[in-house]
């Protein structure tokens, strides 16, 4: 009775891994600002990054990466997220939330939020 106590415990632990894990997973397609640009973001190698691959903007590059050197570390996705605007790279926090990712950028005293939606 008590290893099968143990089994059941150790399988509700592995659930709840395996759920926390793929509610932090950023991977996928993104609809970001008012002219559905769509972003994918991919992995190689544990390092994820970004691309435009559709927008109805037409001065956004299809192609062009937009997010790069994006990794999870002490729990919390960084990276570097580019404006086209200022054509500069920016340090960037991202926190997945269930359909959507919350982009926070930083820069000195101020900071900015943006959420992307998940297509």
């Amino acid at each position: 009775m008590k290893n099968l106590r143990n089994v059941v415990v150790l399988i509700a632990i592995g659930l709840f891994s395996l759920n926390s894990f793929a509610q932090s997973d950023v991977s996928g397609e993104y609809i970001i600002g008012e002219k559905n640009t769509v972003v994918k973001i991919g992995q190689h190698n544990g390092i994820y990054n970004g691309k435009i691959i559709s927008s109805g903007n037409p001065n956004a590059e299809i192609g062009k990466l937009i997010l790069k050197e994006l990794k999870q570390t002490e729990g919390k996705w960084k990276g570097k997220l580019y404006s086209p605007k200022r054509e500069k790279w920016y340090d960037a926090e991202f926190i997945p939330k269930d359909n959507s990712l919350d982009v926070k950028i930083k820069v000195g005293f101020f900071s900015k939020t943006m959420e992307w939606i998940k297509k």
